[in-house]
């Protein structure tokens, strides 16, 4: 198969993966989440995304395992009801197309739910509060996946999770955290840059005259993931963010997912897609960092729900911009390089005394990235 990674951040690029990466993940999820063939998978992402592909197509066609479809990920009434009528027992999905199916779930609608599985972007916790409400008889877990390693690296299992982690690798994965400027080594515990090796990880990009995706650590080649993690005692991986969606300010780096996070519990995303996403840009002036919000909230408002959650010094919002919509990819993740052209885009007079509407500007897509 040839996949392309999912644009939120730079132009997509070419992933092939052979029969081997696909194979080999497709097993190690069969035996990690004890998938049998009296399983049913309620499968709606787009197979033009690896995690539609792998989890919802391929592995329970070759397993065996029935697939009850639906066309429309953000029909979420649609699929409530299929999983009632066809009593799926398995739901794969991003946060927030799962986020939309429990929103229109009623209370006995996903009893047949024995996994509800989260992947592709940080599960929040209202999605695992509503999850355990509204499939009482199902684990409700996370993982972690990149279109390079077939996808699926590490996940939360059933008797072997941690709330908040994205799990442990999958079998024959191997996962190790090295220092983001020196490549060295780095104490258990210890955020670094994520690397992975294993049998589902891709032989490199096609087309792509970049920098090599892998690096060579002790005569073995890592994929290099780009994102930060940190490995605890137990095996657990926590996810600390992409590398490109840090800021430098003050010698200090800036999570913007981190800044994102807690206004996201506030507002979280609703049918019409996400109400808010963080995004910023280092000028020759210094940092700009905008919160983007199809919500009324003041910069005022916005800084003071992150001073509540613990933020303070250089962990604040420059900007806040209230727009129509918030641009996303046909997976439904937020697209950010959009949101990095608009902030370099004047926003139109204010409409209050601390933000007005933006409108990008003709040419910029405000639904759908690709």
């Amino acid at each position: 198969m040839v996949l392309f990674t999912s644009g939120s951040e730079k132009a997509p690029k070419a992933v092939p993966l052979t029969h081997r990466n696909i194979l080999s993940n497709s097993e190690a999820i069969l035996e990690a989440f004890h998938v049998t063939a009296s399983d049913s998978v309620l499968g709606f992402l787009p197979p033009f995304h690896s995690f539609g592909l792998t989890v919802t197509m391929v592995t329970p066609v070759l397993a065996g395992v029935r697939v009850v479809h639906h066309p429309d990920p953000t029909d979420a009434a649609a699929l409530a009801r299929k999983a009632t009528s066809y009593r799926t027992t398995i739901l794969c999905a991003t946060p927030t197309f799962i986020s939309y199916i429990l929103d229109r779930a009623a209370p006995g609608d996903l009893d047949s739910l024995r996994l509800l599985v989260a992947g592709a972007e940080k599960c929040p916790d209202h999605v695992f509060e509503k999850g355990r409400r509204l499939a009482p008889n199902a684990s409700v877990l996370e993982g972690y996946g990149i279109t390079e390693c077939a996808p699926v690296v590490s996940a939360n299992l059933e008797g072997r999770s941690r709330r908040g982690s994205i799990g442990v690798p999958l079998k024959h994965v191997e996962v190790r955290v090295v220092d983001v400027d020196d490549l060295g080594p780095v104490p258990v515990g210890r955020t670094g840059l994520l690397l992975i090796r294993g049998p589902n990880v891709f032989p490199g990009y096609l087309g792509d005259g970049g920098s090599d995706p892998f690096l060579q650590r002790d005569g073995v080649s890592w994929y290099n993931s780009g994102d930060l993690a940190r490995i605890d005692e137990e095996g657990f991986i926590w996810f600390a963010g992409r590398l490109k969606r840090f800021l430098k300010a003050g010698g200090e780096m800036i999570s913007l997912p981190a800044l994102e996070a807690p206004l996201a519990e506030l507002y979280p995303p609703d049918e019409q897609g996400p109400r808010v996403a963080v995004e910023g840009i280092e000028t020759p002036g210094g940092r700009r960092i905008v919160l983007f919000a199809t919500v009324p909230i003041t910069s005022r408002e916005a800084n003071q729900v992150l001073q509540e959650s613990g933020f303070s010094g250089i962990m604040r919002l420059d900007e806040v911009r209230i727009v129509e919509r918030i641009p996303v990819l046909g997976t439904g993740k937020t697209d950010y390089k959009i949101l990095r052209a608009w902030i370099q885009e004047p926003p139109e007079p204010a409409s209050g005394p601390d933000h007005g509407v933006h409108r990008p500007a003709s040419g910029s897509n405000g639904r759908d990235g690709r």
